[in-house]
């Protein structure tokens, strides 16, 4: 878990002020901060709990659905005990609101059965289109459905409603055009799982590629899905049914946490991996990949590619392939998202920020085989870097990657680069 420098360097979460609601006047209390999917802001548990209690007191003086809303949203965040049960109330109280439907509608989120879900969420949606949450869910329910009409129309509605920053998509058109033919890409989330379906499956960019979600293979229907639709069989029903069994019974029995990517993600991953090889089936791992030790060693084991590491086994040689893949990352990433002033001028807690660091981050891990295998791409790199993406960077992470560019004391523009800030080794 510890194998992978850029997850230490890749910290989101910030400490956040809130103004005190101790011994105020209701006609001086200050509306909270709107609560929005952690897609979008990410904050940690305990500032969630704060603005679960800013919002409770809000409502309690200004009762409204909207209010309501805001509450239930940072109270499923803090992970409150008394969640569902606020919830059920604020429901019977509010049924037209768009956001409880949404709420209530992700109670079995991820179950093949879960119609009366679907219904709340396509209530949501029917009273407010624009309403962009409940359609990522609904992805999940029409992918589980196999019904390809409705997904894509759900996949429409988010690309078309802007539910998704340019950055989040371009990071998506990285990872892809770095890809092989045939490839499988596993991802990890929303934000890198998301805008690669739309990519692959609505707008028919690299529709070669399948996209497989690390967090649905935990589902006891995504794995056999997957494999009708394309991927080599890596599980059979009745060896699904017996691991799902074995893994639950070892969990029980041990007393052990749920793994950080699902009890059947990993060894799942595992056969995909095994029957790819076998199939001659390129498999990459998206670097936004929860770290476990099976991930751990599969990276380390893998080939870093840009964006993407590939695990099975490389058909080229190490270097070919690396001077390819940085070929890609310099003419063809798109950098839209990146140069934005949405993203140049976003607060510390916006999510995005997170995944354009990681172009910095993944240049760090892959820095000593470019030095070895493709030193003529390091000032080109260095300058797509000044570019893009050192201005995002909060200062402790510019700091801690400045002495990977000033160990080049052979490429006079970065040493210059250096001795100008007196970096220089």
């Amino acid at each position: 878990m510890k194998l992978l420098i850029f997850i230490a360097i890749v910290g989101l979460m910030s400490a956040s002020l809130f103004l005190s609601v101790d011994n105020i006047d209701a006609k001086d209390l200050v509306r909270p901060e709107r609560v929005v999917s952690k897609r979008l802001v990410m904050y940690d548990q305990d500032t969630y709990t704060k603005l679960a209690k800013l919002w409770a007191e809000y409502y309690e003086e200004f009762p409204s659905a909207d209010a309501y809303g805001n509450w239930m949203y940072a109270t499923r965040y803090a992970e409150l005990d008394d969640y569902e049960e606020l919830l059920d109330k604020g429901l019977r109280m509010y049924p037209a609101s768009p956001v409880l439907l949404y709420l209530i509608g992700l109670k079995k989120h991820g179950a093949a059965d879960n119609s009366v879900g679907r219904d709340y969420l396509e209530r949501a949606v029917a009273l407010d289109p624009t309403y962009m949450d409940p359609w990522f869910a609904l992805v999940i329910h029409y992918l589980a459905q196999d019904d390809q009409e409705r997904l894509n129309l759900a996949l429409r509605n988010l690309l078309d409603g802007g539910a998704i920053p340019d950055v989040v998509m371009d990071y998506s058109y990285n990872m892809l055009t770095s890809m092989d033919t045939n490839a499988i890409l596993v991802c990890n989330g929303d934000n890198d799982t998301y805008p690669g379906l739309i990519l692959t499956q609505l707008l028919d960019y690299r529709p070669d590629v399948m996209i497989v979600n690390r967090s649905l293979l935990n589902t006891d229907w995504y794995p056999l899905l997957m494999i009708a639709q394309g991927l080599p069989p890596f599980v059979t029903q009745a060896e699904l049914t017996e691991l799902r069994e074995q893994i639950l019974g070892e969990i029980k029995v041990s007393q052990q946490p749920m793994p950080p990517g699902g009890p059947f993600g990993d060894p799942l991953i595992e056969h995909l991996v095994t029957a790819a090889t076998a199939a001659e089936r390129p498999v990459y791992f998206s670097w936004t990949l929860v770290m476990t030790e099976t991930i751990a060693r599969f990276m380390e084991d893998g080939r870093p590619l840009g964006l993407v590491n590939l695990v099975t086994p490389p058909h080229g040689s190490h270097q070919s392939d690396l001077q390819r893949a940085l070929e890609v990352w310099l003419h063809d990433y798109r950098t839209g998202g990146l140069d934005s002033w949405q993203l140049h001028y976003a607060k510390a807690t916006d999510a995005t920020l997170g995944l354009a660091r990681n172009y910095a981050a993944v240049l760090y891990r892959m820095m000593d085989n470019i030095a070895s295998e493709a030193p003529q791409y390091r000032l080109p790199l260095f300058l797509w870097y000044q570019q893009h993406v050192v201005d995002l960077l909060p200062q402790n992470m510019r700091s801690g990657l400045a002495p990977m560019w000033c160990r080049m004391t052979d490429v006079p523009e970065i040493a210059e680069w250096c001795r100008e800030r007196g970096l220089a080794e």
